[in-house]
């Protein structure tokens, strides 16, 4: 796999420590992680970051 969704994931996976999950907007927006969160009441926590290589700052969430 190729592209800047790949290099963005990458990025993201970087962020995150043994402790910690980050995901990107389209992970949160989709219906099925939407309704899991919901269940378990996880409130992700919006974060940007500026990620190497992407010209702009990338919306992140925090789960906690």
């Amino acid at each position: 796999y190729f592209g800047q969704t790949v290099n963005i994931a990458s990025r993201v996976q970087g962020l995150a420590t043994t402790q910690s999950i980050f995901v990107t907007g389209p992970v949160i927006g989709n219906e099925r992680s939407a309704s899991l969160l919901a269940e378990r009441n996880l409130q992700p926590v919006s974060q940007s970051h500026m990620l190497r290589g992407i010209e702009r700052e990338v919306p992140i969430f925090a789960i906690p």
